[in-house]
């Protein structure tokens, strides 16, 4: 059973690793973007899609003044025409027009004048006459019929007849220019007084002016609505104040009575209507919304004609799909691809150019955006008030992302990424500010801490550092929201403060920074297994030394094994010095020779401690060759068995490239015939290759050939390394071996003086120490000396 799964493991890491051409990748790469655009479109649109109708008509289950059997919840925002609403705004709107009065002024001139003075003529004839009684003026005079005898009598008093006129006038002409005297009384007086009233001034100059509703006055109200005449009267003392109170009161009588007998407003019922018409014509269509997730009725309750009327309008809206807003995301998307994409491009063109890769990160962002529409059901459920105290994105596992990318492969990756998910939760949010803020810095600052998860406890320091952005962004969300942070409701300090949002939001963040801390420390080995990837970790448990690989190295091939911690030694430094993976080039180097361990003994290093005489015959060099190139292939073959990662594999085969055998080539040259020698193809003596496709197994091309080469030195002086490592590196240039692994002549430079050092220091000459017995020779000699 074990040799089933080991076997069928080795098959999958065989295919998710295998080496395939960039082309090939990129296809699989326009498909899984694709594929992630579709499914991000669809997750972040699930709002904007219809929902099914419910029945309304009559005999339907949701008609007017039924119970209705389920809860109906709208799936999405929109809003409708409301018809009731618009005709009540309608009806507001002519409510508040003022009614329309025609206000004669004529009416003075024509008849309270005319009369007036036909009345004061006929008192002035009647005092000549010596008939001034009350009685005979009240006789003679009908218009003052119904005035007491006191009040005819101030008048009779009065010594300056020739100014009752102008008192009268006076106070007629105040009562017309401030009030509207109607004759009729008028059915609509309680929205007059809150409407107002419109006065078109007819008779003098035609203008309009706006009163209060209370100044209109039916005529009736005049001598019956005792405040209007109390009103009216004390008009009089205000505007007359050098009157006496008697002459005053039968001044504003008399007064009274003309502007009863001569209304000059009449109600102009057309012109109100016209206005009217004009008001509710001005209003605007009146709008109705219904929010996504909005419960429209709920299971038991009764159906009333505005119920009815918002499922009506579900039923026509959002029985159809919002298309614009589906296809702005879609877009919206496809920009933040492209912008992904051209960043990648710039920054690590050749970061995913296999298999595995790609599926870790679509895989993994593919589960994020799956518990974004998980989360925001629930959060922005209708029975939930998760929004009032939290922030969507404190929810999303956006830090577990990018820790995890951080951490397996750099932070512009991880960045870009973290990037394009932050819009994802900014969508979801419902376009909140601070749950994107929240999601990006998270992103930003797991995705350059991930690379500098060197130790366990580093997970722990993660958690709190993601718990500590997290803290800074909400509580910069809650000022800018003006949300309470506490309340105090007197039960305690402690109490108050463990119900506060303030305990609240930070028990979340710390769920959120720790779970994501977590998480990535679950998911680091269940990748490492599945894809075989060369994370940090994985790396530091290939580098023990008790690995079986390294094991039968060391048992079958120890001068190899002695050569490989040496290259490794040589190799770490340089990439050290160039801020290269030193960890991944000492792993690398210590299986980079495990294809000598069939035979070890026919490679020169190992001779001397594996004597076999079957050994192959080295003076056929074609079959020589042969063997020397059948190492790097079960290399290979050997180590995708062990399931060593790619990256570590591709040490064995590139750290020769196509380099030539030359001893081999040049012997099988100088042995055959001159008429045999064009038969002989000099790739028959190159390593398969490929030529090192990075700085790291460049490096170690060149340790390996500098390490085997410093044996051979007569003399170790920084000179004499100065001229083998130069030869050296100038043999690979010479056969293109560098040209594609990104070396630069400056790197190179660099490279020269990390291998001197090393070099320098292992190969130093030691003193030779005395024998023994000699020491004991000097020792007797100066006791003796020493003695008288």
């Amino acid at each position: 059973m074990k040799v089933f799964f080991d076997s069928s493991m080795t098959s999958v890491t065989d295919f998710l690793t295998k080496v395939r051409p960039v082309s090939v990748v990129r296809n699989i790469q326009i498909i899984l973007v694709f594929l992630t655009l579709l499914f991000v479109t669809y997750v972040l649109s699930i709002p904007f899609f219809g929902q099914s109708k419910v029945n309304t008509d009559p005999d339907g289950l949701f008609s007017e003044g039924k119970i209705a059997p389920e809860t109906i919840q709208s799936v999405k925002e929109f809003s409708y025409e409301d018809i009731d609403k618009t005709n009540l705004e309608k009806q507001k709107a002519k409510s508040n027009v003022p009614y329309a009065f025609d206000k004669d002024f004529g009416v003075l001139a024509s008849g309270i004048d005319t009369n007036l003075s036909e009345d004061l003529e006929i008192l002035r004839i009647l005092i000549q006459e010596g008939k001034s009684n009350p009685a005979t003026v009240k006789d003679r005079i009908p218009r003052w019929r119904n005035r007491t005898n006191e009040e005819i009598q101030a008048i009779l008093d009065y010594p300056k007849k020739e100014k009752l006129k102008n008192f009268i006038q006076q106070y007629t002409n105040l009562i017309f220019s401030k009030y509207c005297i109607v004759k009729e009384d008028l059915p609509f007086a309680k929205e007059l007084d809150k409407a107002g009233a419109k006065i078109r001034n007819i008779g003098t100059q035609d203008h309009t002016t706006i009163i209060d509703g209370n100044l209109v006055i039916p005529r009736s109200q005049i001598y019956k609505d005792g405040p209007v005449t109390a009103v009216l009267s004390k008009l009089a003392s205000e505007k007359l104040p050098n009157v006496s109170d008697s002459l005053l009161k039968a001044v504003s009588r008399i007064g009274l009575y003309y502007v009863y007998s001569y209304p000059a407003c009449n109600y102009n019922p057309e012109e109100t209507e016209n206005s009217r018409l004009k008001a509710a014509n001005a209003v605007s269509v009146q709008k109705s919304r219904i929010q996504a997730n909005e419960i429209i009725i709920r299971a038991g309750d009764v159906i009333t004609p505005e119920v009815k009327l918002k499922l009506d309008m579900m039923n026509l809206y959002a029985t159809r799909a919002n298309l614009a807003s589906i296809v702005s995301i879609f877009l919206t998307q496809c920009v933040l691809i492209v912008i992904v994409g051209f960043y990648l491009i710039r920054y690590r063109p050749n970061r995913l150019n296999d298999l595995s890769s790609n599926l870790i990160i679509f895989f993994t962002l593919w589960i994020v955006i799956a518990s974004i529409y998980l989360l925001s059901k629930v959060f922005y459920a209708t029975d939930s008030d998760l929004s009032g105290v939290y922030y969507f994105g404190m929810f999303v596992p956006v830090g577990m992302l990018c820790l995890l990318l951080g951490f397996v492969y750099d932070e512009q990756l991880s960045i870009a990424i973290g990037f394009f998910l932050a819009f994802a939760v900014f969508f979801a949010s419902r376009y909140n500010p601070t749950s994107f803020m929240l999601a990006f810095t998270v992103a930003v600052m797991s995705s350059i801490y991930g690379r500098r998860l060197l130790k366990r406890i580093d997970f722990l320091k993660a958690g709190f550092l993601l718990t500590f952005v997290q803290i800074l962004v909400t509580t910069a969300g809650y000022l800018f929201d003006g949300r309470e942070f506490f309340v105090s409701s007197g039960a305690g300090f402690f109490k108050d403060l463990t119900n506060s949002n303030l305990f609240r939001i930070t028990v979340m963040c710390f769920v959120n920074g720790f779970a994501s801390a977590t998480a990535v420390q679950f998911l680091l080995p269940l990748y490492e297994y599945i894809f075989n990837i060369p994370t940090r970790f994985k790396l530091i448990e290939l580098a023990d030394t008790g690995h079986p690989l390294l094991q039968q190295l060391l048992t079958k091939a120890p001068s190899t094994y002695t050569h490989t911690f040496m290259v490794a030694a040589l190799s770490e430094r340089a990439a050290q010095n160039l801020n290269l993976d030193r960890l991944l080039v000492r792993v690398g180097v210590y299986f980079h020779d495990i294809g000598k361990i069939p035979n070890a003994g026919f490679f020169v290093e190992n001779q001397h401690l594996i004597p076999k005489p079957e050994h192959i015959d080295k003076n056929n060099p074609a079959l020589a060759a042969k063997t020397v190139i059948d190492h790097v292939l079960d290399g290979i073959e050997m180590a995708k068995k062990a399931r060593l990662p790619r990256e570590i594999i591709s040490f064995i085969p590139e750290h020769h490239g196509t380099s030539t055998m030359a001893f081999f080539y040049h012997k099988a040259l100088q042995e055959i015939s001159s008429s045999a020698r064009k038969n002989i193809n000099k790739k028959d003596f190159q390593y398969p290759g490929p030529k090192p496709q990075s700085k790291e197994t460049a490096i170690v091309m060149i340790a390996d050939s500098l390490e085997a080469a410093s044996r051979s030195l007569d003399e170790v002086s920084p000179e004499s390394l100065d001229d083998l490592i130069r030869k050296i590196i100038n043999s690979k240039l010479a056969e293109n071996q560098l040209d594609e692994s990104g070396l630069t002549i400056g790197d190179l430079e660099i490279i020269k003086s990390s291998f001197k050092e090393v070099l320098l220091s292992s190969l130093h000459q030691r003193p030779k120490y005395p024998k023994p017995e000699d020491t004991k020779a000097l020792e007797s000699a100066n006791s003796k000396k020493s003695k008288p």
